[in-house]
């Protein structure tokens, strides 16, 4: 019930109550002595427009005969205007006497209603509903309610909504080289999840190849990626950049994942020159020649590296620059197999430092240098002789002076040291020419060297063959010719060398004899010349001549016959030394 309704209900009532109330009380005082109601009920019958006084003896006449009174005006009570609604009815505004009951549209009591319809507004015919507001959302799979409300009388109504349904999507959580990832499909509302598949993390990630050779045409490694179940990873979930490189140097490249991975890694590979082609070694005396195809592009340069090893342990590098296509290696050791192997590399300043970068080695080489023969040359006796001992052998009782200052010419007077020296001098010049390696015990006469000593040279040196030249002397003033001296095959300190100082000492004698025109006076074979006894390498001594004889002594110091001297010298080497 609306509340203008209520009041007015309550009004009503009141009025009824009242009027009722007036009439029983009326009569009932009509009974009563008129002082009986003045001192007892006067109060009382004032509050309840009852009270009445009495003139003795006097008539009213306006209220309608002896001993009856009318109320002197109304008590009214307004009741406010209710407006009706769609559901209830409505009053209008008016005013109720609370003494009487009277209605009235006025509050001055003039216009009575004795109609009491007319104080109803009637109720409308139809609610005029809001747009309704959602009081319960509808879920996935639950309903909803709307509540729409009479934007007039405020009354209510409800609608169901139906359950929306799910609404299912993928979510992805990309999977890296650390995690693995996921897809779950949920309901973006409520979150129910309908599936989930889980995607294995990137365990590894490899190129075709970390080392190209150079070219000249663009290398590109192909990328392979593999999850943790050993899966390949399809190449849309990737994009490759900087793949391709063409010249020497270390490359990138960087792989940026996309779809269902995420994160970039990087792998490297590199280029190198390309390696050396068309070596060729030559043996040289006591070294090599190496000739190869020399490079044009992405090369700076060359190393060439050799040993004595085929494992190159130990092996020596020569840097060689890029415009060569030949180089010579000497000072070797002689007779002796050599490895050799090339590579080429190429300097590339990257990140601002520079970096070297090498081909892979060719295959290696094998070259023997020549087998040069080393001759050591002794030019007997020297300007002072040394005339204190030593033993004639190694661990001899027996002992000789150290070095005599030889004998001298009948004719020429030449010391025998200076002849020997002016012969062994040329001879030193025609063998180097003949492609020997020339030892020279001494090149000057002002020399203290014993035999013992003179023999250690050539031992140390391991000379393939020591020549001792000398010049011999005799009393008699006509014995003339040449001989060569060697130890006896029972020589104990160097009776092992026998055979090849015979033969030596055979060579030269029979071709410096024949280069001469002079008498071959065959070999002496005595274990006395301590200057053999304490050789360990093949030796012989050679005397040209006799000093003592003026006709050969001349011809000794004969330019032209030092000459035939020493052809006959080296031809006797070349001879000893043949196949």
């Amino acid at each position: 019930m609306r509340k203008g309704t209520f009041h007015f209900a309550i009004a009503l009532l009141l009025g009824m109550v009242l009027f009722l109330s007036w009439n029983s009380e009326a009569a009932w005082a009509a009974e009563l002595p008129d002082e009986i109601i003045h001192e007892n009920n006067k109060e009382e019958a004032a509050e309840n427009g009852m009270l009445r006084e009495t003139v003795a003896g006097e008539n009213n006449s306006e209220i309608g005969g002896p001993g009856e009174a009318e109320p002197e005006g109304h008590s009214l009570v307004k009741t406010e205007r209710t407006e009706a609604t769609c559901a209830e009815e409505g009053n209008i505004e008016f005013w109720t006497c609370a003494t009487c009951g009277k209605i009235f549209t006025d509050e001055t009591g003039a216009e009575e209603v004795t109609d009491k319809a007319a104080l109803v507004l009637p109720k409308l015919s139809n609610h005029t509903w809001d747009n309704g507001a959602v009081t319960r959302a509808a879920s996935c799979e639950g309903e909803g309610i709307v509540t729409y409300t009479c934007q007039v009388c405020r009354t209510t109504k409800t609608e169901k909504i139906a359950p929306k349904g799910h609404q299912y999507q993928d979510r992805l959580t990309q999977a890296t080289t650390k995690k693995q990832g996921k897809i779950v499909n949920s309901c973006a509302v409520c979150g129910k999840v309908s599936r989930q598949t889980v995607i294995p993390r990137i365990k590894k990630i490899t190129i075709s190849g970390t080392s190209y050779t150079y070219n000249g045409k663009m290398r590109a490694p192909r990328v392979k990626v593999v999850d943790a179940k050993g899966k390949k990873i399809s190449a849309k979930y990737y994009l490759v950049k900087n793949g391709k490189a063409k010249n020497v140097g270390t490359h990138t490249v960087k792989i940026s994942f996309r779809g269902r991975y995420k994160g970039t890694v990087t792998r490297k590979f590199k280029i190198v020159p390309k390696k050396v082609s068309n070596i060729q070694v030559t043996a040289e005396k006591k070294g090599f020649t190496v000739s190869f195809k020399k490079q044009s592009r992405q090369c700076s340069g060359y190393q060439l590296q050799y040993a004595k090893n085929p494992g190159f342990s130990g092996a020596v590098k020569i840097t060689l620059k890029q415009g060569l296509s030949q180089t010579k290696v000497g000072d070797l050791e002689n007779s002796t197999t050599y490895y050799v192997r090339m590579r080429s590399f190429k300097k590339v300043k990257e990140h601002g430092k520079t970096r070297t970068y090498y081909s892979a080695w060719s295959k290696k080489k094998s070259v023997q240098t020549m087998d040069v023969k080393l001759i050591c040359i002794d030019a007997g006796h020297q300007q002072r002789g040394d005339s204190s001992l030593e033993p004639v052998g190694p661990g001899a009782a027996t002992s000789k002076p150290k070095v005599a200052s030889g004998t001298s010419g009948a004719a020429t007077g030449k010391p025998e040291y200076q002849l020997t020296l002016e012969v062994a001098l040329k001879l030193q010049q025609e063998l180097t020419q003949r492609g020997y390696d020339v030892l020279m015990i001494r090149t000057t006469h002002d020399v203290n060297i014993s035999n013992s000593a003179r023999a250690a040279i050539a031992n140390n040196a391991h000379a393939d063959a020591f020549i001792r030249i000398h010049a011999n002397s005799s009393t008699n003033a006509g014995v003339n010719g040449a001989i060569t001296i060697c130890q006896t095959p029972a020589n104990a300190y160097c009776g092992a060398f026998y055979s090849q100082c015979r033969r030596l000492s055979e060579q030269i004698l029979t071709h410096f004899a024949a280069a001469c025109g002079c008498r071959n006076g065959g070999i002496w074979e005595t274990d006395t010349m301590s200057g053999i006894n304490w050789c360990s390498v093949p030796v012989t001594i050679l005397e040209m001549g006799y000093m003592s004889n003026p006709s050969e002594d001349r011809l000794m110091s004969d330019a032209a016959y030092q000459g035939k001297m020493v052809q006959g010298i080296a031809n006797g080497v070349d001879a000893y030394f043949a196949p």
